[in-house]
Order: C-alpha cells, then structure tokens, then sequence
C-alpha cells in the first residue's frame, strides 16, 4: 500500500541489496572467510542473519559461534577478500541504474558500510557518478540501522524535513531505521516479503515500481 504522507522532496537509497546485489558477494566471503576459524556458516546462513546489522555485530556473532576473541586484523582481512570479490562479481540490482537516470527527485545514498566500500560498489556497478557528493555513511555518525541516526543526519546535511524524506530499503534493520527517523518508508523486497515486515510500510518487489510509489 502506499504510504499517506506528503509527497517527499528527497529519496534516501540503502546500497547494499537496494541498488547494488553485494550482500550475496559478502556473503560468500563470510563462509569462506570464517572456516579458517573453525565456524561453518553457509552462504546462505550469513545472508540471512547479517542482512542490515553492523560489521561489528556480525563479528560478535562469530566470536559467539566460535567460542574466541577474533584478532585485530580479522576485520581488515575480510573486507579485503570482499573487496576483491565485489571487483570481480558486483552487479547492480535489476534496474538500479535505469532507475536513478529516471528518477525527478534529488536523491541520496545512506549505508552502514564505510565510505570505502561504498564507493567500491557504486564504482564498479556504474552508479557513483549519480551519488556523488550526496553519500552517507554510519561511519559518520557512529551510529548504525535500526538507529535512525544516519538517516537524520542525512536529511539535515542536504537539508530537508524528515518528514519529506523518502527511504528505499531491503533489510528490516533499514526500514526500522527509516520509521523512526519518522520518514515515508519503501521496502524493496524481491524475493519474499520479510515475515516482521512493519504494518503498512509500501512493499515494491522491482526498482521500476519506485516512482508510482513516489507520487
């Protein structure tokens, strides 16, 4: 359904699993990666749980699984690894860069990733020049989804309400985030709709579905 509010003066795209399909490369780099700790974690099972969370939620979780203290480089290791797999296999998400070359609203770019490696993804997936100089990172305010910190601080440096902002997200983490930041919320959600899906949160299943959305 679509959402009552004023029509939004500005869209505030997550990056990955909204427009670039990097959380299937990272994965893979987890299940990979975390085997030389003596943790089985399938592709599939790091999806599903690291969807949205932060990289230092994710490694508690596998300091948890692992029954260890992680050294201090294992998080420097393993975004290298996802470095070099996102080089080679990033793709945008279906209809990603149609959308953006289309879309009659100013627009932004709100991850919990580092700058680094968002600029990696929008890099390789042909989308940086669109989000150039309008890209927030949770590494900025410290703060990460479901906090709505990143999302209001967004809107205040491109100064816009939020009330009048509209955010486009794939993960729970992201749409909890963009509701209590008290923005238009649109969950893009391809392959399923998230069983605690919030009530009354405008569900797309493909980026060409956005502007109707948007009024």
């Amino acid at each position: 359904m679509k959402h009552p509010s004023a029509a939004p003066e500005l869209v505030i795209f997550d990056c990955d699993g909204t427009l670039v399909d990097s959380e299937v490369v990272a994965a893979r780099a987890w299940s990979e990666y975390v085997a030389g700790y003596g943790v089985t974690l399938s592709p599939e099972e790091a999806l599903a749980r690291f969807r949205g969370v932060s990289m230092k939620w994710c490694i508690a979780h596998i300091e948890q699984l692992s029954g260890q203290v992680l050294p201090a480089h294992f998080e420097q290791e393993l975004r290298a690894l996802m470095g070099g797999m996102l080089e080679r296999h990033l793709q945008p998400i279906n209809g990603a860069l149609e959308m953006v070359e289309q879309l009659h609203l100013p627009f932004a770019l709100a991850s919990n990733a580092p700058h680094h490696k968002i600029e990696l993804c929008l890099r390789v997936t042909g989308l940086l020049p669109h989000f150039a100089g309008r890209i927030f990172s949770a590494y900025d305010v410290q703060r990460w989804k479901p906090d709505p910190a990143l999302f209001l601080f967004a809107a205040d440096r491109l100064g816009v309400a939020p009330q009048r902002c509209a955010v486009v997200e794939d993960s729970l983490p992201g749409v909890q985030a963009g509701l209590a930041a008290g923005m238009q919320v649109i969950a893009l959600q391809e392959h399923g709709v998230h069983p605690e899906m919030p009530e009354g949160v405008a569900v797309i299943t493909h980026l060409a579905q956005l502007r109707a959305q948007l009024g």
